[in-house]
Formats: C-alpha cells, structure tokens, sequence
C-alpha cells in the first residue's frame, strides 16, 4: 500500500514486508484449520478443496525413490475433470480431460450438509485485515476528515516502484483469496458459494483498506483497490473451473544490490527490488489435460515473471523494470513427492508455503528490461545485471 505523492507520508511498513508476514502466519494457521477439517468434511460427506488441495492416490503413494517417475510410459490416471454426469462450464456432457482428483468440489450424495458459518468467517476476515493496517499504519498518522486520493499509476517507468506494488497486490490478492476460499470450506460455506463470496470479500476487503487510507494521508488508490480484487477474482476462477492445479501465482524473495558508485543510491532502498512475482504454468496439471504423462515433468513449471529493481531509491538511470519468462521446479509437487500430507499439522503449512513462495535459486530465465530495451539473462532475477 505505499504511496508514490510526495505529499503524502510513505506507507513503507516498519519492519521490511511486514503485511507478507502476517499474511503467511494467515495462510499457515488457515492451513492447519484446512487440515484438521479434512476428515471432517469427509465424515460430513463433503471433499473439500482446500489452499492446498490434497493429491490425487497416485501421487499420495509416490516417493522420490519411486524410478516409475522417470518412465515416458507411464499410464495416464484414468480421472476426469468434472465428476461423472456433472456439466462442465454449463455443457450438457462431461469433458473426459483428465485432471487432479482432488479437485472434486461435488457433494457425496446422501450427505449431511455442514451448518454454515461461512458469514462470520468472512466477517471476521475483514476485521482482522482492517485491524492489521490500524496497528501497522494508520494508528501512527492523524487522521483527516478529507478524502485524499493518490492517483499512482500502473507500471508505468516514472510510478512509485515501476509496477512492482502493482504486482504485489496482484499476487496478495490472489494469496488471500485461497487463504480465505480454505476457511470459507471450513466454516461450512457450500462449494457453489464459497469461490463467489471469496472474490466479493477479497474485493470488498481491498477496498475498505483503501478507503482508510484516504482518511489517514495515504490517499485511495483505486489502481490498488481494482488489481486487489483482480487477484482475488483470478484464484476464484481457477478453482471454479478447476484449473488452480495447472495456474498459478507466486511471490518469492530476491537480492538488493547496492551500486559500485555509492552516489547513485540517493535513498535507503525499499522492499520491492527485493521481490519478484510470478504467474505459473505447472506441469503436472498441464500435460495430464493433454492427455501426456507427466513423467518427471511434474516437478517443472513455466512462469512469467515481473519486478523492478531499484525504485526509487537509485538514480533514474539504473533503475530496472523486468518482464521475462523462466523455467523453474515445481517446489509444491516436489513436496508430495517427499512425502508432505496437507491433511496434517505439520504437512499442510508446509505445503501452503511451497506452493505459494518461490524460493530463491528455483528459477532460471531471461528478462526483458523496459526502461533500457535490452534483455537481461540467463539469470535467477536474484540480482542487478548491468
């Protein structure tokens, strides 16, 4: 939520990403309620596709030891997209592509519907985000009676961290949501209606930040609050229409660089040339919708990446605005494969962590540097590159 007005304090967190922080303490504790209520749903006759949804058989049965993965004849799994007579996208038939088995969100007939709490869940959602930005930065700024608005751009060369924050909450958005989808599952939220009130609630939510923020000098930034909801509304549909095992989104750490020529730093540097952000193509959801076995493949995935590097804290110069493509490990499937259960304490943060952070050194590719129209690579979009 920082603001590029000069005018306007700066919205930098005391602590380097302090929300990204709180948000995976979210996401773990949200994961370990995932995980103990997965037997629950199954008892109350419901399979529950949580942040971390569970493996298909074969994949639960699969160890690194297994040499099978290495076999380009492996058998395809004989499972469908859509359960047995359920129309896909509003069709009259079944696809037959096959996919994950856990992604089955239908009801077992004869079941018992869970009572749903879903609206407190959602409620308390919101309070919980709102409350964290009162203790993180409204509570140290006075506040004003006038609506301020910061008009920030989007990923244009002269914004705030050339796009990076508008990434930032692309890829936040997006987090939330699945963090919020897993509770909304939890509380008893039916599937038909859990995806919906998680994109209003992400949507909802980001915009009620914003909202604040204009009465405490920051200023609302419709930008944020519309690329918020956009990442919110993008998990929401990757999971109704079942392809959250072949897209998606990650945020990952890399290196700050501070210049040879120590004069060129003209401030301390910001968190965001120390992040990059990702949309994922996963191969072990893709090439089973191609009707391929994976193989090895599926601990490989293809991501488009974006970040900048060195706004605005280095001379305009040097600053960097990367857009580029890479091929990296499937840290999420090479979890399964070790032996991680997101239907365990320990297991599911674990698996919440792997699937949604890229970690350092897991990538490599080539970048396409905007302000300087040259490409940059092959690298880990660790560092500067001259």
């Amino acid at each position: 939520m920082s603001r590029s007005c000069v005018q306007m304090p700066s919205k930098e967190p005391a602590l380097p990403n302090l929300s990204r922080v709180v948000l995976l303490v979210a996401a773990i504790a949200a994961l370990l309620d995932a995980g103990n209520a997965h037997a629950d749903a199954f008892s109350a006759g419901l399979d529950l596709a949580t942040v971390a949804p569970s493996p298909a058989p074969a994949a639960r049965s699969f160890r690194l030891a297994d040499l099978s993965v290495f076999s380009p004849n492996a058998p395809t799994p004989s499972l469908s997209l859509f359960p047995a007579g359920q129309p896909a996208f509003g069709s009259s038939g079944t696809t037959g592509i096959p996919a994950r088995q856990e992604l089955d969100l239908s009801p077992v007939p004869g079941a018992q519907p869970r009572p749903d709490h879903s609206r407190f869940l959602a409620g308390g959602f919101t309070a919980l985000f709102l409350g964290l930005e009162y203790a993180a930065f409204w509570s140290s700024e006075k506040m004003s009676s006038n609506f301020q608005v910061s008009n920030e751009g989007w990923f244009g060369p002269t914004t705030y961290a050339g796009g990076a924050d508008k990434a930032s909450h692309l890829i936040g958005g997006y987090i939330a949501g699945r963090v919020l989808s897993a509770g909304l599952s939890w509380s008893g939220s039916p599937p038909e209606k859990t995806e919906l009130l998680s994109a209003v609630m992400i949507g909802a939510t980001g915009t009620l930040i914003e909202v604040g923020d204009a009465y405490h000098g920051f200023g609302f930034s419709w930008q944020d609050a519309l690329i918020t909801a956009a990442g919110g509304a993008a998990g929401s549909i990757l999971a109704a229409t079942r392809l959250d095992d072949t897209i998606t989104m990650r945020f990952g750490m890399v290196g700050i660089d501070y210049p040879n020529d120590e004069s060129l730093a003209v401030y301390e540097p910001n968190h965001y040339s120390g992040e990059v952000y990702t949309i994922d193509l996963r191969m072990a959801g893709l090439l089973p919708r191609l009707g391929k076995p994976p193989g090895i493949a599926r601990f490989f995935l293809a991501s488009l990446t974006y970040g900048s590097k060195g706004y605005k804290w280095v001379d305009e110069r040097y600053r960097q605005r990367r857009v580029g493509l890479e091929v990296g490990l499937d840290t999420y499937e090479i979890g399964l494969a070790a032996g991680l259960r997101p239907d365990t304490w320990w297991g599911a943060p674990l698996l919440g962590f792997l699937r949604y952070f890229r970690i350092p050194f897991t990538g490599i590719g080539f970048q396409y540097e905007l302000n300087s129209r040259k490409w940059i690579g092959p690298n880990s979009f660790y560092a500067f590159d001259p």
